[in-house]
């Protein structure tokens, strides 16, 4: 159960930290159609107060659909404008810079490889931009190519390009206006928690969404593995509580004499039924506490050495995960198995217990 909730951490970790981050801010229009139009304004004074959470690391951006011209070489392309020193605290993507360098100023542009191939350009050379600015003039831009980035994704590659938010946001005339803030919090797994925290504290102002409500394919690949990993965990504890009834029955058949001759004194049933019960309460805790504490100390090692996965490197490199498997600790994992191997040394006691009611103190002596 470590292993598992640790792979989704994993899975979690690599599809926000890609580009997308594990919460966005943005104008609830924006959501349904992404029209350029459809900002967050006042921007300084939001960021402002979202910056005042120490928890929250958050930075904004602003996107343009343009003609990307390079020489006689045209395509259509996005324009994204965003804050690279804040960005790296949130994202990987602007880590795979493969060849350049991320801009250090607002004439300059990162793009994907496949569209720095179609357009002909290389490190150095310079960009044009032609869209449509908030007011309806014309947007212009000239920005030089100061790196290039190959994140794996065609789609990607082939239409996105980087720069400065400034820039941008002067070229579309979009003055103190973005399209989103992008975020990340401590832990992941309070994200719902401060989407709701911040959604009551912005009201309809603008709407704020964790990444399970726009990454849902994740969503459901973590459910839909859940879901098999409790088939399979399930099964295994049915086989283990049958095993431990089955031994505890055979406990019962070998110790009938002895329980033919307390009857036969005069102890009642129901007292050599609990002893029963206290023996399988001690026989759980013993085995319940050396099985936890073992399983307790191999998951703190692989907190820090993690389990290599053949194949797993280059996916790593591809995706921006982790190259080895980490678990992670939760309360169920060490928790859930141990309750149900409670329940099922019980219920083997409630089964010699039945039989004890139905010996004979006579016939129970005689037996061999």
């Amino acid at each position: 159960m470590a292993l598992q909730a640790g792979t989704y951490v994993m899975m979690i970790n690599s599809a926000t930290g890609f580009l997308a981050g594990q919460l966005q801010i943005s104008n609830p229009n924006y959501v349904q159609d992404e029209k350029f139009e459809q900002t967050l304004g006042g921007a300084t004074e939001l960021e402002r107060t979202l910056l005042t959470d120490p928890a929250l690391t958050i930075t904004p951006r602003v996107h343009a659909y343009a003609l990307v011209s390079a020489g006689e070489r045209s395509f259509g392309g996005l324009l994204s404008g965003v804050d690279f020193e804040r960005e790296r605290k949130i994202v990987t993507f602007f880590e795979k810079v493969r060849e350049g360098r991320l801009p250090n100023n607002d004439q300059e542009v990162i793009v994907g490889q496949s569209m720095a191939r179609n357009l002909g350009v290389g490190v150095g050379d310079e960009l044009v931009y032609l869209g449509s600015a908030k007011e309806g003039g014309i947007a212009a831009l000239a920005l030089t190519v100061s790196g290039i980035f190959n994140s794996g994704q065609a789609e990607v590659d082939r239409t996105m390009t980087f720069a400065d938010i400034s820039a941008v946001q002067n070229a579309f005339a979009l003055g103190d206006e973005v399209h989103q803030f992008v975020g990340k919090v401590t832990q992941v797994e309070d994200v719902d928690a401060k989407v709701a925290a911040l959604q009551a504290q912005l009201g309809s102002r603008a709407l704020v969404r964790g990444w399970s409500e726009f990454m849902p394919d994740v969503v459901q690949s973590i459910e839909l593995d859940r879901v098999g990993g409790r088939l399979v965990f399930a099964a295994i504890l049915i086989l283990v509580s049958f095993s431990v009834i089955n031994t505890f029955l055979m406990v019962v058949f070998e110790r009938t004499r002895e329980f033919g001759m307390l009857l036969s004194i005069g102890m009642r049933p129901g007292l050599i039924a609990r002893q029963i019960l206290v023996e399988a309460l001690y026989m759980w805790g013993l085995g319940a506490g050396i099985g936890s504490l073992l399983a307790l100390m191999v998951v703190m090692i692989l907190l820090q050495v993690g389990i290599p996965v053949a194949g797993l490197e280059e996916l790593a490199e591809t995706f921006y995960i982790e190259d080895r498997i980490y678990p992670a600790v939760q309360w169920q994992s060490l928790v859930v198995a141990p309750l149900i191997l409670l329940a099922g040394t019980q219920l083997a006691g409630l089964f010699a217990m039945l039989r004890i009611r139905r010996l004979r103190p006579v016939t129970a002596m005689r037996a061999e």
